[in-house]
């Protein structure tokens, strides 16, 4: 059992083992805070079936998706917890996700844009930003056309459970959600955030893409990765960023505190089983002609973990350009 000690009180972790309904619950009340400000969390149970034989499935809910905004994405979400076995029941429902959610597109479409109606939730502001005609036509493409996306949020990820995110040919996410509370009944809650990025900058304003990724190093694992072997590991990528990302560059840490070298990515596969990923580079990684500083007048710039901006910001720098201009 874990314990969180804050503002002179305990807090202990709460088993849902045996709450499924509140865990779910718990994931609707935060999916703001989960997901991100540019989503839209559907609470709805559809069944997804693409015939009166097979067998039919029934996602937690949807996810709305418009941080990137010109390129949405809807991902069904299942809610589980600790005790659900993988092997007999999460991978099951993750593989009939798959086998039936096209032919349901008709049904998740208009149980969506009812959902969206009834709610009283307006898109109008993000559909301005994309290429689609209306709702109908952007929920149809983005089932029909795009790669299927599911979300698993769940109270304890194991090793077990990023294997299974390797073991599937479509685009799969694990958040961990946990619920401490204290005896007065204070609740905190801790959670991987699905856009962490949006917390760290919003879009280029120009409508340049997030096409970099910023990552921080110690010498001894730049010098051996990033220069030597042309690669970078093990990264936390939002599924969400990874088909956009075409450069990755490096922040070096103490003693130098600057953006120094960028590499073009070749490819980004899934690093063991740890749920996050491995960056190979196309060629060897280039030095910036100008370096790019840490301003010392706003020290907590520095990336600790990975942000994004555009190639080009970096390229075009000059020898007034600090992090802060970056991102």
């Amino acid at each position: 059992m874990k314990y969180i000690k804050q503002d002179n009180k305990e807090y202990k972790e709460y088993s849902f083992e045996d709450n499924e309904t509140l865990f779910e619950k718990t994931v609707v009340k935060n999916a703001k805070s989960i997901f991100g400000e540019k989503t839209i969390y559907i609470d709805i149970k559809t069944l997804l079936k693409s015939n009166k034989k097979r067998e039919g499935t029934i996602p937690d809910g949807y996810l709305l998706d418009f941080t990137i905004e010109s390129t949405p994405r809807l991902y069904l979400v299942e809610n589980e917890v600790r005790n659900h076995s993988i092997k007999n029941h999460i991978a099951p429902q993750i593989m009939n996700f798959f086998l039936n959610y096209k032919d349901s597109f008709i049904k998740i479409k208009e149980e969506i844009i009812s959902y969206l109606e009834n709610k009283k939730i307006s898109i109008d502001n993000y559909m301005k930003k994309t290429s689609y005609r209306n709702i109908d036509d952007m929920i149809t493409s983005l089932i029909l056309n795009e790669k299927l996306g599911v979300i698993i949020v769940i109270d304890d990820a194991n090793e077990r459970l990023y294997e299974l995110k390797n073991g599937f040919g479509f685009d799969i996410e694990i958040i961990e959600l946990k619920r401490y509370i204290s005896n007065d009944n204070d609740e905190i809650y801790i959670f991987d955030k699905f856009n962490e990025q949006e917390e760290i900058m919003e879009d280029i304003e120009n409508g340049e893409e997030l096409d970099t990724i910023i990552v921080p190093a110690y010498e001894d694992g730049f010098q051996s990765e990033f220069i030597e072997n042309s690669r970078w590991y093990a990264i936390g990528i939002g599924i969400n960023r990874i088909e956009s990302l075409k450069y990755i560059a490096v922040y070096q840490k103490r003693p130098i505190k600057a953006i120094t070298y960028y590499a073009e990515i070749k490819d980004i596969q899934l690093y063991k089983d740890t749920g996050k990923y491995i960056i190979y580079f196309k060629d060897k990684a280039k030095k910036l002609k100008q370096p790019i500083p840490l301003n010392p007048k706003n020290p907590n710039k520095a990336p600790q973990s990975r942000v994004y901006t555009n190639i080009n910001k970096i390229l075009n720098a000059n020898s007034k350009t600090t992090i802060d201009d970056i991102f």
